[in-house]
């Protein structure tokens, strides 16, 4: 029970420091130093944190985080140069949790520390630059307010009941490594389409034609599940935002059939290239709308069930709206 309390505090500290190290320290020295908590014998260790030196160090790296994290893309810029920090800062909160211990006990929780702090900072991280595409600032001060509260609240509970803040981690941690991977993805696109955008020519030349933009491996595997006498007509590149048995956030082509089972496939860019087929028939609407970063074409088909998105970069304007203006008046409709 006594390893487990230790390990519930270790991982506790380490969690938090990811989100804010120096908030992490900070309340955990005034905690200390006031009495709020009462260490026991094995967290002695941790009185360092008490010391005056330690505290105004802490409040003052915290006082320049706190005004960071509310200034957008600061925040992100803040968060890069902790890329490093916070994750050795977790595994030295933590081999101070465990006392005098055997030194190759103190090297595994260390390196788990690490790998904790890094999971939980690159969960704000992450949350930090979706916020940041967004247009208005009032996203990222709640951000910031919700995470130092998370911090002292989690403070509150690691130190009180250990045992309950370790599953409160594992679960957390667990549900952080299952949806991390997707919002990574979600903010490589806003941040490819930043880029773009940044990057935008002044002046585009008008398409008159839906081009056919696919390696040929790729329409070979369309044309080879559309059916015989199926012919790729147009493909252009995009990226998927919602659509039926497609993943998001992915790049590739949306691809036009004709012949065989005539209709709307998605290709992605990664391997394998297996094609996506989307709803069968003519959609009812395609229309484009205009984001901040990137243009969505809307596809909408019979029955109000079925409806897909895709993304295009700015610069690609002009396409867009060819494809949604070909789709708003093209047959669709599956071979007989």
């Amino acid at each position: 029970m006594e390893v487990l309390q230790l390990l519930g505090i270790a991982v506790g500290l380490a969690s938090l420091a990811g989100l804010n190290l120096y908030l992490t320290v900070l309340v955990t020295g005034l905690a200390v130093r006031f009495h709020w908590i009462t260490l026991a014998p094995e967290y002695t260790r941790l009185e360092v944190l008490g010391e005056p030196v330690v505290l105004i160090v802490a409040g003052f790296l915290f006082a320049m985080e706190f005004l960071a994290d509310k200034i957008p893309w600061v925040d992100s810029a803040w968060d890069a140069v902790h890329t490093a920090i916070r994750p050795v800062g977790a595994a030295l909160l933590a081999i101070m949790v465990l006392g005098d211990s055997n030194p190759v006990f103190d090297v595994v929780v260390g390196l788990l520390a690490a790998w904790l702090g890094f999971t939980t900072h690159a969960l704000k991280a992450t949350v930090r630059l979706q916020a940041n595409a967004s247009p208005e600032p009032v996203s990222n001060v709640i951000l910031s307010v919700a995470e130092d509260a998370t911090v002292v609240l989690g403070l509150g509970l690691v130190f009180t009941y250990p045992l309950v803040a370790l599953g409160v981690a594992i679960i957390f941690l667990a549900a952080i490594w299952y949806f991390v991977p997707r919002m990574l993805r979600a903010t490589w696109v806003k941040m490819w389409l930043c880029t773009r955008k940044l990057r935008l020519a002044a002046d585009e030349t008008v398409p008159t034609e839906l081009p056919l933009e696919l390696p040929n491996s790729a329409q070979a595997s369309v044309e080879e599940a559309a059916g015989s006498g199926a012919r790729v007509a147009w493909a252009v590149p995009c990226i998927t935002g919602a659509a039926p048995g497609c993943p998001s956030n992915r790049f590739g082509w949306l691809v036009a059939v004709d012949g065989g089972t005539a209709g709307l496939y998605f290709v992605s860019r990664g391997q394998p290239r297996r094609p996506r087929p989307l709803p069968v028939g003519t959609p009812a609407s395609a229309r484009l709308e205009h984001k901040f970063l990137a243009d969505a074409l809307v596809i909408d088909w019979p029955g109000g069930g079925a409806q897909a998105r895709f993304l295009f970069e700015r610069g690609s304007r002009a396409l867009a709206q060819l494809v949604a203006d070909r789709l708003a008046g093209r047959s669709l409709q599956p071979a007989s």
